[in-house]
Parts: C-alpha cells; sequence; structure tokens
C-alpha cells in the first residue's frame, strides 16, 4: 500500500504549474487511494489458518503425513514444516491439505507447519514402526469392514487391537501391513487407532455413518422428511438419498441432517442415503393416502371459538398437521387420526380451510370470520315437527330476530339464547343446508339436515289392514312408482300400498285360500309358506316364491299371474340381477338361477338360509350363513365362495371384514351402487356394507319399541324384510308390530 501511494504522489508532481489541475488530480487521487485501499482491504480477507486433521500420527523417516485443515497456501515456497525441530520436506501443497515426509533423524515430539509467518502446531507424531498410513472406506455405518494399510501391526506378544473413535473394534483379519475391523454399533466418528505392543498410532478420522430417526414416518408424494443421523456431507451434492429405491431431491444437507422431498412414485419402503458410496438403511417410510376433510364444525364464528375438523389420515402427532384459514396459520391443540381440534385466533378473515398432512393437501370449505357461527345440531336428521336444538355464537335472544331455513324453507323458532335456538322442521322440507340470519348475517351448519327418520306406512298395532306373520321375516319389495308390495303368507296373497299408505289385495285370494292357479287379480292361487319370497324387476313385474307348489310364479303390472318356472323343489327368497335375471334359493345347498328364457343353472350356495334374502351386485351373490353371523359372497362366474366375506362372531361392532360382528341378520338389499344394506335384527340396526372395501358401517340404530320420528327417536320390535326404492329410501317389515315402516335416509 505504501509504494502505491508514493507512485501516485509522483505522478501528481508533475504537474504543479497548474493550481487548477493540481486541486482536480489531487481530488482524483484521493478518490483513487480510497477505492484502491477499499480493494486492497477486500482482498486481504482471508480464511483462517486452521488444522482439522493429521495422519498418520507415527512411523519412521520418510513417512508421508498428511494435513487437513483451511488457510493453507497452495505454493510450496510458502510452506516450511518441522518434526520435532527438525526441517521436513514439503510434498505438495493446496488451500486445504499439505503433505509432509517425516525427516531422517527427527525425533518423537510436535509437528509445526509455517505459512507467510504464521505458525502452527499440528500435532504429536512418534518415531517408530507403529503406523497407520490409510484407510479404506474412510465412512460407513456399523458393520462396515474397513481395511487399515500401515507396518508394524505383526507382535508376538499379542494380537493388534483396533480401536474406532476410542470404541474397540473386532478385527476380522490381519497381518504386519494390513488390518481389516468391523466398525463398532454407535462406535461415532473420530480416530482410527492400531494398539500393539503397548505402541500406539493413529490414522486419518473415520466417519461414522447413521439414520437414527426420520420424521414424518408417513407421507407421500411431495412430503418433506427430516433425516436426523451423523457422517452426511455438509454439500447436498455429496449425499444420495433413496424412498425404497426412488431418488428425493435434497433441500438442505448437514453433517447431522438431511431434509429431503419425497419423490413421485415413492412407495412404502425403507429409506437410505449413500455417502462417498456407502449407504447405510434408515427406518421405513409408509406412504399413506391423502389426507381427506369430512366435516368442519362451525364454518363461521367470532376469535376463541373451538374448532373440530373431522376426516381421515390425519396424524395422530399435532406437529405433523397444519391448519391455515385463509392462508392464515392457526394453531391446533390436539389431534387424532380422524379428528384435529384448533381455536379460531380472529383475524383470518373470510376464506377457505386448508388442512397438510405432511405436505399432503385436504382442502375445507370456507369459513366465516364473524360474530355469527352455527357449532352443532340436535338432532343431525328428521322429519317434519322435529325439535331440532341449534348451538352455537352470535344469536339473537328475541326469537323472532333469527330466521332458520331448512334448505331454503323457513322454520318456526320455538325459543332463543345468544348461544342455543331450538325450532321445529318445516312441513314440506327437503334434504339440504341448515342456515340461520341474524341481522342480515348468515352462518351455515357444519353439515346439510337430511330428512331422514322413520314413518309407519301401512299396519301398526292393532291394525288390520295387513297380516304379517308375526315368527318370520316376510318379504317386501317397491317399485319405481314407489308403490310396496308384501306377502301375507298365512293368507296366501299379495298386497299393494300406495305411497299414500292405501292398502289393497294385489293377487290371490280375498278370502286367503290356497291352490296353484293363473289368472288375474284375486282369480289368482298361491300356495305359500314362511319361507315364500318377493322379487321385483325393472319393469314392475313380481317374481313369487311360491314354495308350496315348488314353482316361481310372475305377476305383472296389471295383477295376471302366470307360472314363471316349475320343479324348483322347496324354493325360498328370490332376488334380481341388475340385468333382470333371477335367482331362487332351494335347501341350503344351492340356487337356481333363472334366465329370462327360462334357462336355468345352479351356482354354489353352500350353507345359506334359505329364508333370508340375498343381495346380488356385480357378478357376485352374496347371502347369510345358517348361524346369521356372517355374509358370504360367490362369485357367480368361477363360483368360488367365501364364506366369512364380512362379519364372523355375534356381537355387536363397525369394521372391515371379518372385524365387524352382526346378530340374527334377517335380509339384504343391494342399492345398486356398491353398497349392500343390512337388517341386522339382533341389534335392532340398519348396517350398509361397501362391497369394495368390505367396510360395516350403521346407518341407523333403534330402540325396541314402536315409535316413528327421527333416527335417533324411532323405535322398531322386529326389523324383518328390506328393501331400498329408486331415492334411497328402505321400506322394513316390522313384524311384530304389524307393520311396514318406511326410513327416509336423505
Amino acid at each position: 500500500m505504501k509504494l502505491h501511494i508514493e507512485k501516485k504522489m509522483k505522478n501528481q508532481r508533475i504537474f504543479k504549474q497548474s493550481a487548477l489541475y493540481k486541486g482536480l488530480y489531487s481530488f482524483a487521487i484521493l478518490l483513487l487511494l480510497f477505492t484502491s485501499c477499499k480493494k486492497d482491504e477486500t482482498e486481504q480477507v482471508k480464511v483462517p489458518l486452521a488444522v482439522t486433521d493429521y495422519y498418520p500420527n507415527s512411523g519412521n523417516q520418510g513417512t508421508l503425513v498428511t494435513v487437513e485443515g483451511t488457510g493453507f497456501s497452495s505454493s510450496i515456497n510458502e510452506v516450511s514444516a518441522t518434526f520435532s525441530g527438525t526441517r521436513a520436506d514439503v510434498v505438495s501443497a493446496t488451500s486445504t491439505a499439505i503433505v509432509l515426509r517425516a525427516p531422517s533423524g527427527g525425533a518423537s515430539g510436535d509437528i509445526v507447519m509455517k505459512m507467510n509467518e504464521e505458525s502452527v502446531t499440528v500435532g504429536k507424531y512418534t518415531y517408530q514402526d507403529l503406523t497407520v498410513t490409510q484407510i479404506s472406506p474412510a465412512n460407513g455405518a456399523a458393520g462396515t469392514h474397513i481395511r487399515i494399510s500401515g507396518a508394524g501391526f505383526g507382535s508376538l506378544q499379542g494380537p493388534a487391537e483396533v480401536y474406532i473413535n476410542g470404541t474397540k473394534a473386532v478385527v476380522v483379519s490381519a497381518s504386519d501391513t494390513l488390518l481389516v475391523a468391523e466398525v463398532p454399533v454407535a462406535a461415532g466418528s473420530g480416530p482410527v487407532t492400531v494398539k500393539v505392543n503397548g505402541k500406539e498410532a493413529s490414522g486419518q478420522a473415520f466417519k461414522f455413518q447413521s439414520i437414527t430417526a426420520i420424521k414424518p414416518l408417513t407421507g407421500g408424494k411431495g412430503t418433506r422428511v427430516r433425516i436426523t443421523g451423523s457422517g452426511f456431507e455438509a454439500l447436498a451434492a455429496g449425499n444420495f438419498v433413496d424412498f425404497n429405491g426412488k431418488e428425493a431431491l435434497i433441500e438442505e444437507a448437514a453433517e447431522d441432517h438431511l431434509i429431503v422431498i419425497a419423490p413421485d412414485g415413492v412407495g412404502t419402503g425403507p429409506l437410505s442415503v449413500t455417502t462417498n458410496d456407502q449407504k447405510v438403511t434408515g427406518p421405513v417410510f409408509t406412504v399413506v393416502a391423502i389426507p381427506v376433510i369430512l366435516s368442519v364444525t362451525p364454518l363461521s364464528g367470532p376469535a376463541g371459538t373451538e374448532m373440530t375438523i373431522t376426516g381421515t389420515t390425519f396424524s395422530a402427532l399435532t406437529d405433523e398437521n397444519k391448519v391455515t384459514i385463509n392462508g392464515v396459520n392457526v394453531a391446533i391443540t390436539a389431534a387424532s387420526a380422524t379428528k384435529i381440534t384448533l381455536q379460531i385466533p380472529g383475524g383470518t378473515g373470510s376464506g377457505k380451510i386448508l388442512l397438510r398432512v405432511n405436505d399432503q393437501l385436504a382442502e375445507g370449505p370456507d369459513f366465516k370470520d364473524q360474530t355469527l357461527g352455527i357449532a352443532r345440531l340436535s338432532p343431525e336428521s328428521g322429519l317434519e315437527g322435529t325439535s331440532v336444538t341449534i348451538t352455537g355464537t352470535g344469536f339473537s335472544t328475541n326469537a323472532g330476530q333469527n330466521v332458520v331455513t331448512f334448505n331454503g324453507t323457513v322454520a318456526n323458532v320455538v325459543s332463543a339464547s345468544a348461544t342455543s335456538l331450538v325450532v321445529v322442521a318445516p312441513a314440506g322440507f327437503t334434504s339440504g343446508p341448515l342456515k340461520v340470519t341474524v341481522n342480515g348475517t348468515t352462518a351455515n351448519a357444519p353439515a346439510d339436515f337430511n330428512r331422514a327418520g322413520v314413518v309407519t306406512l301401512a299396519g301398526g298395532p292393532g291394525n288390520s289392514d295387513i297380516t304379517l306373520d308375526a315368527f318370520r321375516n316376510g318379504s317386501v319389495v317397491v317399485d319405481g312408482s314407489g308403490n310396496v308390495f308384501i306377502l301375507e303368507m298365512s293368507k296366501n296373497r299379495v298386497k299393494k300400498i300406495t305411497p299414500q299408505g292405501i292398502v289393497s289385495i294385489f293377487a290371490g285370494s280375498t278370502a286367503g285360500l290356497a291352490g296353484n292357479v293363473n289368472g288375474t287379480g284375486s282369480a289368482a292361487l298361491f300356495r305359500l309358506t314362511t319361507n315364500s319370497g318377493l322379487a321385483i324387476d325393472a319393469q314392475g313385474n313380481l317374481f313369487i316364491g311360491d314354495t308350496g307348489n315348488q314353482v316361481v310364479r310372475k305377476v305383472t303390472p296389471q295383477g295376471m299371474v302366470t307360472t314363471y318356472s316349475i320343479n324348483l323343489g322347496n324354493v325360498g327368497k328370490l332376488s334380481i340381477d341388475e340385468n333382470g335375471i333371477l335367482y331362487a334359493i332351494y335347501g341350503f345347498t344351492s340356487v337356481w338361477k333363472i334366465e329370462k328364457d327360462g334357462t336355468r343353472t345352479t351356482i354354489n350356495g353352500n350353507g345359506m338360509d334359505e329364508s333370508i334374502r340375498p343381495a346380488i351386485f356385480g357378478g357376485t351373490y352374496y347371502s347369510v350363513s345358517n348361524e346369521s353371523v356372517f355374509i358370504g359372497s360367490t362369485n357367480i362366474t368361477s363360483q368360488q365362495r367365501l364364506n366369512a366375506w364380512v362379519g364372523a362372531n355375534y356381537g355387536y361392532a363397525d369394521g372391515v371384514g371379518i372385524n365387524a360382528m352382526f346378530t340374527a341378520i334377517n335380509s339384504l338389499a343391494s342399492d345398486g351402487k356398491g353398497n349392500i344394506y343390512v337388517a341386522d335384527n339382533g341389534n335392532l340396526a340398519i348396517r350398509k356394507v361397501n362391497t369394495s372395501t368390505r367396510e360395516v358401517t350403521t346407518v341407523a340404530k333403534f330402540t325396541n319399541g314402536y315409535k316413528d320420528g327421527s333416527l335417533n327417536e324411532a323405535q322398531f320390535k322386529m326389523i324383518g324384510d328390506i328393501t331400498i326404492d329408486k331415492d334411497g329410501n328402505l321400506y322394513v317389515l316390522d313384524v311384530t308390530n304389524n307393520a311396514v315402516r318406511k326410513i327416509f335416509l336423505r
């Protein structure tokens, strides 16, 4: 810097003659000097001189010693070194590694290295025959076999011992110049040391690789996973991470952790990290389905309101779930696999609810940041006249100032407080959203209020319009217009019930006579028994299992009775598939498959109960066992049968496959959409089976008695045969109450 300034000042004196030039050039020179000094200062910033490792730490004269560190000069002429005061040759030099040769005549002691007048003590060096010159590989996991090259390993007094970071390793093989040792568990990173005959020599440090944990353990494509462990490279490019063989993107790297993104096509399996060609395998990463939000309550409310989100594939670890409302993060107070609870902080504004479970996104409904909100409804379904309690915030205490609508139909508000309204479900309402409006502000209920419940369509205790067999399931079907048909088996006839509940004889003797006569309406005669069945096709034709005559009879929508199939034996319950093909149970082992042209074949029905209506969907025949505790399935084409398709033991439990439990099943009914409804009479419940997943859920569970009303109020004494109409409503023979009951489900 001094020489630089003198040169500039000399140039300046050339122009002394002109005061103007002198002033201008003085300013320019000062500016140039300032810039030059700043540049020199930048160039003088240097990496500190430091030693991070050296090896070997012993050997004879001529042994090459590698010194690793920072701030080294790459010019050999600027580097010098001594071994206990004796000058050593510098073999090579880079900015991070210097190679020295142990000098002849040297003594054991410190290695001191000097660089541009700056000195640093490298460490102790011992002159001896024992030396560790190289280890390979220099990194690996527990169990890795490393080769230790050197000299002086042989001994007559005892075998050489190897220590990795101070932990003793098992020596697999040994010679005077080569040892093979197995890296011990949890050794950690540190020098490889060999001990022989009281002497000790250390080589370069071994980098111990391990994966101690990954978080999260579950997720899918795009999930950000933190890998905790040791021995990783600080540069992302120095590591290779795979999820069960699929390469992952490394987002962040350090020696003790990596952050990676689960790749496309990720599958369940172990996560592995490869560093410097050495692979270490960690825990299994399990791929799970994307989370699904089923319900959010409430959908509006003020700060401090508790929100509940229900659904599937949430994480039970709170920190693995992230919820935002209108883009604002909301703290979660509790979490399970199916439920998340949080508190509305206020100030979120109105917007979309988003849930991320381990970076997997589920989109929920919109939330309104306002005082008015609906937390829950009780009950959540009902019929006209059902009393509904609405719990929430921001209601008017003046009942008349709260406007409540059921899918647009205004309801009468019976009573009101700031947090509760009691209303009556109005006449003519349909399933849909329930809303409360107060002073121009509207809040939506967390879910639709469904027109669901039970009404008696015909009969009832003491009513003589219909006569059901008090000891059997009976048989019931419904046509496309909502007309219901039942068998009065003790009177050998079919009765028709209109949607308005008007009952009439459709076919069979008005006097209840038995026989085998074709004809129209009451001119026809049947010989029915307790197992006789009833089915209906898409055109409204009825088919009757005329058990006493061992035939199937056909009845047109006009009431004309003909014989459809003969010589069927002890024919029982009937069912029709989506193609109009009739199936009739006979005995305990077989089923007649009756084509439209009258052709008959049999399918395997081993162990099924002929008194219980089967269900058919998608080429599979579903029937109930004699013990009535499980539902079996038969592939109609292959005849392969699975007895315990769902259910296995008496009891009451929802679940998948054999984990579900039933008690005394009386009937099955397919909705044609992949669901089978089950009349679980022993539990006084209607159950539903998803044929794709074999999952059993409860649609409604009743108490014993006789009462119409919402699903949680209605009572039954017996759930006999069931059928389903095109709108998804169920019809149930409540035999003990001598009633045909209609269950509205939506």
